[in-house]
């Protein structure tokens, strides 16, 4: 393929442990002041004014961006570079102890120094020694999820305030080697880092990499990974017949710890070149035609501006989800990274009507960000009914969970002050997870047995296996205490041990250590 046919593709693959390629391929709404706003055709798609409104991510998020470098010094990214407050820039001194010496921003893996910038030679495209898509990469990427918005100045990040971590693993050609970027994401977690993008793709799996993700999963991070682009042609690849990474890696239990995001045209159709599969795509967001940051060089005439257009690639889609992500995390930061790739794609449209040939191939739809940020509105309420004066209680993973009776909503509060009232149509954004059982503490037992039970954590249920047992926990009154349940709401609960021992079971500490439904359901 010529210079001319690749150019405005950007992707990057991993092949035999090479990373190779550069995968490129409004109501009352906040608009920004960006002169460029109206060239990023995905931002109105995407409803962004109506969430920037509700959440524009001003409190701090750190998105690591592992790529080709990022130009610190770009207009519209430098007020977002990410900066490493306990290094002493130029004194040659590890002073935060982390390994890296006078890492104020980053770090390149690839040269091993503090200067996380692109690398490229004066006229290297003319002399062939460095492909531009390669050079622009990472700084695209960066524009894509969190260039600065509202500055009346070039393009608008979907996130406006994050911070970015820029972590070069790949050099001007796009080539590098999986240990730099095993390197960059332990840096990431490391350094305070709360997000991951990788635009890349490969096809070789590397245990090593799925331990460094699995790292990362666990220290609370969000993963989000491109599914990558076969050829711009219309050829593109089922990743469930053949795989890449490290967009199909799993953690060794088998747990999905990575968004997987294949790329859509204006359309919502699929875009020729996205590769999809039912293993590894778990949603689907804008890829195709983006205006964004690049790098800017006076001795390199193909690099004279700061902003460009027409790229195209899965490579855009992964750092759109990445900065709604940040924006979640920046509207409530005690979410989890489980909770947040939860309600990222528990709130997706399903597309297979607009792609019938991909039904069950595009995870969960595509990316809707206005009814993610209507979703954390509304769960911050917790308390919702519908028409039909059902009580829900919406959790952190964006399901709402009935009440099926007054008693069992008493365990939990004490008054409906509360409670709003929604449409139906709001209300459905949420899908059924189940029913809210009894409060840990309360004691109950099944209409057609005879056996009290105490309710633990999880909606387990204890058997108090002598009435003796039953004073000690409850007081003489215990009787009076006991709510019955009906045989159908059984079926909502699980058995666990006895109690034959009052040091086996406390009530007073199940119940405040319980401090909400979220927590009682482990979500």
């Amino acid at each position: 393929m010529s210079l001319d046919n690749l150019r405005k593709i950007f992707t990057i693959g991993i092949v035999a442990g090479l990373l190779v390629s550069a995968n490129f391929c409004l109501a009352a709404g906040l608009v920004p002041d960006d002169p460029a706003y109206s060239r990023q055709w995905y931002l109105a798609d995407l409803q962004m004014p109506n969430v920037w409104v509700l959440e524009s991510g001003k409190s701090e998020v750190v998105i690591a961006i592992i790529d080709s470098g990022i130009e610190v010094s770009h207009p519209d990214l430098h007020d977002n570079i990410w900066i490493n407050q306990d290094e002493i820039l130029g004194d040659g001194i590890d002073n935060d102890k982390n390994g890296y010496v006078d890492d104020i921003s980053g770090w390149d893996f690839v040269e091993d120094n503090n200067d996380p910038s692109p690398k490229f030679d004066n006229n290297c495209v003319e002399r062939q020694t460095c492909v531009a898509e390669a050079v622009y990469h990472g700084t695209m990427i960066s524009g894509v999820a969190a260039a600065v918005g509202n500055n009346n100045l070039g393009i608008t990040g979907i996130s406006w305030h994050s911070k970015i971590m820029p972590l070069r693993v790949l050099n001007e050609n796009g080539s590098g080697n999986t240990a730099d970027v095993i390197r960059a994401i332990d840096y990431a977690v490391n350094n305070g880092a709360n997000i991951i993008n990788f635009s890349f793709v490969g096809d070789t799996f590397d245990s090593a990499l799925e331990l460094a993700l699995e790292r990362a999963y666990d220290a609370g991070l969000v993963l989000v990974a491109a599914a990558g682009n076969e050829d711009f042609q219309g050829n593109s690849t089922n990743l469930d017949l053949n795989p890449m990474y490290p967009v199909c890696h799993k953690a060794q239990d088998g747990e999905d710890i990575i968004i997987g995001v294949a790329a859509s045209d204006q359309n919502n159709k699929l875009a020729p070149f996205s590769n999809y599969g039912s293993n590894c795509v778990d949603i689907v967001a804008p890829g195709k035609d983006f205006f964004g940051a690049v790098v800017n060089s006076e001795n390199v005439p193909e690099f004279s501006l700061y902003y460009e257009g027409n790229f195209s690639g899965t490579s855009l889609s992964a750092p759109v989800v990445s900065g709604i992500a940040a924006l979640i995390k920046s509207a409530n930061s005690s979410l989890t990274n489980t909770q947040i790739k939860n309600i990222i794609l528990n709130n997706a449209d399903n597309i297979d009507f607009t792609n019938p040939g991909f039904v069950g191939k595009l995870g969960n739809g595509l990316l809707d960000p206005n009814k993610i940020f209507q979703s954390l509105s509304l769960s911050a309420n917790k308390l919702a009914k519908g028409s039909n004066n059902t009580i829900y209680y919406i959790a952190a993973n964006g399901k709402r969970y009935s009440f099926l009776d007054a008693n069992t909503y008493s365990s939990w509060y004490s008054n409906f002050t509360g409670v709003k009232t929604y449409t139906d149509s709001e209300l459905s954004v949420y899908p059924l997870g189940g029913i809210v059982t009894y409060r840990p503490g309360s004691l109950v037992k099944i209409t057609t047995d005879p056996k009290v039970y105490a309710v633990a954590r999880g909606g387990t249920l204890r058997w108090l296996n002598s009435e003796a047992v039953a004073n000690l926990l409850y007081g003489a009154s215990w009787q009076s205490q006991i709510i019955d349940i009906s045989d159908g709401f059984f079926t909502n609960y699980k058995m666990g041990d006895p109690i034959s021992a009052s040091g086996e079971y406390d009530p007073v500490q199940e119940k405040n250590a319980v401090v909400s439904i979220d927590y009682d359901k482990g979500l």
